[in-house]
């Protein structure tokens, strides 16, 4: 589905790394796999405002920050509290038109044969019906 979702747009990339990886994934394994990857790039992790507040319960939080800048983006109902500090912690904030619907939520609409407009890329609706997803 995310392939769908992002194939226009080559800025985008998908790996299955944590897929092939199998069992418990955490933030930190993941990311040193991309930092060797690649080593002389900015890595970016993407983050809910609500995980703010619990971002000192991550394993190895104090390395995390120094591989990855975080990106955070306000969660309806959910405004984002300040981090805990975390030495070396780099946060940017990302504004855009926040959208009041759950994953948990578009699943039942998309079992109900309501309408993904709006909420999900076209060519994932497109994939989703095919595949006769959340039926």
């Amino acid at each position: 589905m995310l392939l769908a979702a992002v194939e226009w747009d080559r800025r985008f990339e998908i790996s299955d790394y944590e897929l092939r990886k199998g069992g418990m994934s955490y933030t930190i394994d993941s990311v040193r796999f991309f930092r060797e990857q690649f080593p002389d790039d900015e890595l970016f992790w993407i983050i809910g405002g609500d995980q703010l507040p619990k971002m000192h319960l991550w394993r190895e939080i104090e390395t995390l920050a120094t591989l990855v800048e975080f990106i955070f983006l306000e969660r309806p109902g959910h405004p984002a509290k300040v981090a805990p500090a975390i030495p070396g912690l780099r946060l940017r904030r990302c504004d855009g038109h926040l959208v009041e619907i759950s994953s948990t939520e578009l699943r039942e609409r998309a079992r109900r044969g309501l309408s993904l407009d709006y909420f999900v890329p076209h060519k994932a609706i497109v994939h989703i019906r095919q595949k006769q997803l959340y039926c």
